[in-house]
């Protein structure tokens, strides 16, 4: 009888975190946001069709071609997903339609934003790699460069009156600093070295925020990263033979250490960015928590828990990743839905729904949006 006590008892607080970090109300309009635009920053997380729209670059970015895309938009967009990303949960939240991305010069409305992130997008500028020995895709566009598309963009499509634009605006900045771990690490780098990146990388993002700031933005979102050893690229790429270096889930522990240090430099420095600049609202997303709350209560959610850590896009090896997604000898899984790693790099359609919800609810409150849009970004719980 007390066993069956217990285990009800403990049944009440896996409800109530599921309710409060995946669970959204419906109300018939957003209130007191005024949130009327948005844009978006970063590399491949967060890329719509940026980098295929780039010269030279398609042939390196497998996003062009299916399978990417069957899920949602059952084509391609140059989204590296099945489907949607955060980005597009995050406008749909507000209801806002989803970010066309900046190089689409077709004659799409960019009138409440614009997606600059690009594929293979770091923080730092490509002299900062170069001096350190670190790769980059040579069409890499870095922070820097797509603040310069932001300002480009602003004078021309509102001219003067930009700064009343932000003022109604939310600006996602990031994440960052993902490829320029990846790229150095899966380079070679010694982790000693590759930490000492993180402080120039914090400072690189905190840069471009007061940027955006002095040009009029009043309310920011900041991404961490994700849990690297959680991703399938990273388990392909940097295999243990010690058990006792996956956890129970069966990610790395070693670059989960890493991405927490870099998330907790981050945070560290938005709040004495917020102490500098009190009068605008800088919120730190969650990603990686939104994402280790998708693998603590994967069978809640729908997720197959013997493939949290396996990609359902790839060919080959332990977690199907030995090859790309997209190459002819790809293997696809039926059900996307159920996995949380789409190509090894990126995340499905369903994971990225179910971390997005986790950042909204936290931040729609501290951006003071206290009613949720009909939107199907909150809609399917």
């Amino acid at each position: 009888m007390a066993s069956l006590f217990l285990s009800k008892f403990s049944f009440f607080p896996v409800l109530i975190i599921i309710t409060l970090f995946f669970h959204s109300s419906h109300c018939d309009v957003l209130t007191k946001c005024r949130i009327t635009s948005l844009f978006q920053f970063g590399d491949s997380i967060a890329d719509a069709g940026n980098v295929i729209r780039i010269p030279g670059a398609v042939i390196s970015a497998q996003a062009w071609g299916l399978p990417y895309g069957e899920t949602f938009f059952h084509k391609p967009t140059g989204r590296f997903s099945d489907g949607r990303i955060i980005a597009d949960y995050i406008a749909s939240a507000l209801n806002l339609p989803f970010l066309n991305p900046y190089m689409d010069k077709s004659g799409v409305s960019f009138s409440q934003g614009a997606n600059f992130a690009v594929a293979g997008a770091t923080a730092m500028n490509n002299s900062f790699l170069a001096e350190r020995g670190i790769g980059f895709v040579p069409f890499n566009v870095p922070l820097p460069s797509q603040l310069e598309w932001f300002k480009s963009h602003l004078q021309s499509t509102y001219g003067s009156n930009y700064a009343r634009t932000l003022r109604n605006s939310l600006v996602v900045m990031g994440e960052f600093g993902g490829v320029d771990y990846w790229n150095a690490l899966a380079g070679n780098k010694p982790e000693p070295e590759v930490r000492t990146y993180v402080p120039l990388i914090i400072d690189g993002i905190m840069s471009a925020i007061k940027e955006v700031i002095q040009l009029g933005s009043t309310r920011i979102l900041v991404p961490g990263v994700f849990p690297f050893g959680c991703l399938s690229g990273y388990l392909t790429r940097f295999p243990d033979t010690n058990p006792n270096a996956y956890d129970q889930f069966g990610c790395l522990k070693f670059y989960n250490s890493f991405a927490t240090y870099h998330n907790t430099e981050l945070k560290k420095a938005l709040e004495n960015l917020q102490c500098e600049f009190p009068r605008v609202k800088i919120v730190y997303g969650d990603y990686y928590g939104g994402f280790r709350l998708v693998f603590r209560y994967a069978s809640w959610l729908g997720f197959n828990p013997n493939t949290l850590v396996s990609a359902c896009c790839g060919s080959g090896g332990r977690y199907n990743t030995a090859g790309g997604c997209g190459t002819p000898s790809t293997n696809v899984c039926p059900n996307p839905s159920q996995y949380v790693n789409w190509d090894g790099l990126h995340l499905t359609d369903e994971a990225y729904h179910r971390i997005s919800n986790v950042v909204i609810n936290n931040m729609l409150p501290k951006f003071g949006c206290y009613g949720l849009g009909n939107s199907s970004a909150m809609s399917s719980y």
